[in-house]
């Protein structure tokens, strides 16, 4: 099951003890949209996750990533019909493994290095 990013998010604020407004004003937009995003009601845009990047060092290839299968998901969910898994192949650089480590654990994907 795809996860939205901002679900992703949600967790590294908590655990760095940042508040959404502080990390809106890190990030240079406003609190309501930020919100709309980590609670998946907006999708995450290329110049937000490069911000996301710059800011907490969470990879915008991935947090781009996981809005694309999720988007491709929440559009096959609409045809009952067509509900499967599928497997998807994504690069990731060696010095990023530690965090898709972390994100497998935290939401249960499979992955094979």
């Amino acid at each position: 099951m795809a996860v939205h990013p901002g679900m992703m998010i949600k967790p590294e604020l908590d655990e760095r003890g940042i508040s959404q407004k502080q990390f809106a004003e890190m990030l240079g937009t406003q609190p309501s949209h930020l919100s709309e995003v980590l609670n998946g009601k907006r999708a995450l845009t290329t110049e937000l996750a490069m911000k996301i990047e710059s800011t907490i060092g969470l990879p915008a290839k991935i947090l781009l990533s996981a809005q694309t299968l999720y988007e491709l998901e929440s559009a096959n969910s609409s045809n009952a019909e067509d509900k499967q898994h599928e497997t998807v192949a994504v690069t990731i650089p060696v010095r990023d493994h530690g965090l898709l480590q972390e994100i497998v654990r935290r939401f249960g994907w499979a992955c094979v290095f």
